[in-house]
């Protein structure tokens, strides 16, 4: 009895490390193979991306060798966060395992009229790798790839990626629309290294000011503006509203440049004298206005007395000094739009 249970253990043993043996062999044989490299080690090196969809659209994702963000395009910063997340989904994603036989015909040509083309350069002209996002997963849990490299061509297989420990799809990371990869930043002065804010309201200028910062205390408050400066200093301020104004400029955005305005309503825009000019001179006298407008409510709107709102609660329209349109949200902005009776003190009867 006793000798039958020490060879029915000695099998189960002997079983078991076939079975460890066998699983090895099989995950590193996947993960030795050219075709399941979709990882990048290394993301620092990478120098540019590419991201091509079937309709055509191209973002062109260039790392700034000076730092900070990246450049979109050719044309403007892309949006930190967005590069963060990519770079981040390329060094961790993994293969959860190859397409079945059966379905991988239908996969392919899936991938074939949507999937998105992701070319990865380390310094040189040609691609390090050239990674086919695909589709997601029945259960939403992983992403469709398919590899090509110098080395080991076009993949025939597409294989399931996923991130471990994260639950979810990975292809909504890389898009090659413009306007969603684009920085929106407008004042971002992280440091403070700011001169003067100036708050214009063409309509009522007696409510136009500006501040001027030299650093640390050093803040002063001046009015009567007569269309080119402000004549009038203003001794008694409340110091803390007047320094939350300059601390809410370390940064500052707009939603999107996505407006879906036409032409026509651009130019009507353009015509409108704007609700207020907002504009920050930085330590080398570099000016950044923006203009917002009042933007005409999409639903009725009334306030406490029953007076009908005729401007939208959420939006203003936003002019960059780049004559470009934005979406510019209420709560970010309203704070940056009180007039100078809000910073002045109780001691001038405000």
């Amino acid at each position: 009895m006793k000798k039958n249970l020490l060879y029915i253990l000695g099998l189960l043993a002997a079983g078991i490390v076939a079975y460890v043996v066998l699983s090895k062999d099989r995950n590193s044989t996947i993960a030795e193979r050219e075709d399941t490299a979709f990882a990048v080690e290394d993301t620092t090196a990478i120098t540019r991306i590419t991201i091509t969809e079937t309709t055509g659209r191209m973002a062109v994702l260039e790392r700034n060798p000076a730092g900070g963000r990246w450049r979109l395009n050719g044309k403007y910063d892309a949006r930190k966060d967005a590069t963060d997340l990519m770079l981040y989904t390329l060094h961790e994603m993994r293969v959860r395992g190859p397409v079945s036989e059966a379905a991988r015909e239908n996969v392919i040509r899936v991938m074939a009229s949507g999937s998105k083309r992701v070319e990865i350069f380390q310094g040189g002209d040609q691609p390090v790798k050239t990674i086919f996002v695909g589709h997601t997963t029945q259960d939403h849990t992983g992403t469709y790839m398919l590899l090509e490299t110098p080395e080991g061509g076009r993949s025939e297989i597409p294989y399931v990626m996923h991130i471990e420990g994260f639950t979810g799809f990975l292809n909504s990371r890389f898009f090659a629309d413009e306007l969603e990869w684009r920085y929106t930043g407008i004042f971002d002065y992280p440091d403070l290294d700011i001169k003067a804010f100036r708050y214009i309201v063409p309509t009522m200028p007696q409510q136009s000011f500006e501040v001027t910062y030299a650093g640390g205390n050093n803040i002063q408050l001046h009015a009567g503006y007569n269309g080119q400066n402000f004549a009038q200093n203003i001794a008694a301020f409340d110091t803390i509203k007047v320094k939350d104004l300059l601390v809410r400029l370390k940064k500052v955005h707009v939603e999107s440049y996505n407006t879906l305005l036409k032409p026509e309503a651009q130019d009507s825009i353009r015509q409108t004298i704007p609700f207020v000019q907002l504009a920050v001179v930085d330590k080398n006298d570099q000016v950044n206005v923006l203009n917002l407008y009042q933007k005409r409510a999409a639903k009725t709107h009334y306030d406490a007395n029953g007076t009908l709102i005729p401007y939208d609660l959420e939006y203003f329209w936003a002019r960059t000094m780049q004559d470009e349109f934005a979406m510019a949200q209420r709560f970010v902005f309203d704070p940056l739009t009180y007039p100078l009776g809000f910073y002045l003190t109780a001691s001038r009867g405000e």
